[in-house]
């Protein structure tokens, strides 16, 4: 925050040293991260998100005592914590974009980024535990970790990557999600967004053909073997009989929940969501 610059002899015009979000305020750090209109109405559904009412705070020791006193226990309690400093990186790297980047986020788009670096810290920091992914976007206080012995997600063979997708439709409305893997389990790409098909089945093929591209604008290609795995036994009997130089899975059950997840999260998204790293 610029606000620590000035304070060790950094000379700032007043018209660079203002909040990002709002554009009136000088940038500090407790404006920034929790006064700030904007950023209000970032918590307030963060905390809605858990279930949980917000109250205003002015400093750091009153949100983590506000944060830390939330009527949640059990594995639930562990996730909530994740959630929220997962929740204040990404205010950070959003307001590092809007500062050096000069990207314009929505509400919406901060909120789907929190939510989905949330998921995959939970998901890095108890991977040998059952998780409830389809519940994340919606009721994560209802999420379980669980070390049930229930086959889930299957590691792919040495040398392969596997690439679970999923494509929803509903109420005329249908959107794709993947997320890719590697042999260890860690998750290296991934996407979430709306698509124009009219069925299931189209959307399921759209999330391959979208699993495709990231895979090959990743430069992966040719250096392992690939494997897209689905949770739709008629789509998986269509792509073998046209796609015969790809491998194709169907997913153990509660395997593509991850997918799922992503694909029922992004009928709400306006675009496409991608990352890889």
């Amino acid at each position: 925050m610029k606000d620590f610059l000035i304070k060790r002899g950094v000379k700032i015009h007043d018209n660079l040293n203002v909040c990002p979000w709002c554009n009136r305020e000088l940038e500090r750090a407790d404006h920034v991260l929790f006064n700030c209109n904007f950023i209000a109405g970032f918590w307030k559904r963060i905390f809605n998100w858990w279930d949980i009412g917000w109250l205003a705070v002015s400093n750091f020791e009153e949100f983590y005592l506000l944060c830390f006193k939330a009527k949640i226990i059990g594995s639930c309690k562990s996730m909530w914590l994740t959630s929220i400093a997962v929740s204040c990186w990404s205010i950070r790297l959003a307001r590092n974009e809007i500062v050096f980047y000069n990207k314009v986020l929505t509400m919406d788009t901060l909120i789907f980024h929190s939510k989905l670096r949330a998921l995959l810290w939970v998901r890095a920091a108890a991977e040998e535990c059952r998780f409830q992914e389809r519940l994340w976007w919606l009721y994560p206080y209802r999420c379980r970790l669980s070390n049930s012995g229930s086959a889930g997600w299957c590691f792919p063979p040495l040398g392969c990557l596997k690439f679970n997708v999923s494509g929803v439709a509903l109420e005329g409305e249908s959107s794709v999600g993947g997320v890719m893997r590697d042999k260890e389990g860690i998750v290296r790409a991934l996407f979430s967004g709306p698509s124009v098909a009219c069925e299931v089945e189209s959307a399921e093929l759209g999330a391959i053909i979208i699993a495709m591209d990231v895979f090959s604008d990743i430069g992966w290609k040719g250096s392992c073997f690939l494997i897209v795995e689905m949770g739709s036994r008629e789509e998986l009997d269509r792509m073998r009989v046209c796609a015969r130089k790809l491998t194709f899975t169907l997913a153990e059950a509660g395997g593509n929940e991850m997918a799922d997840a992503l694909a029922s999260a992004g009928i709400s998204r306006p675009c496409l969501f991608k990352a890889w790293w």
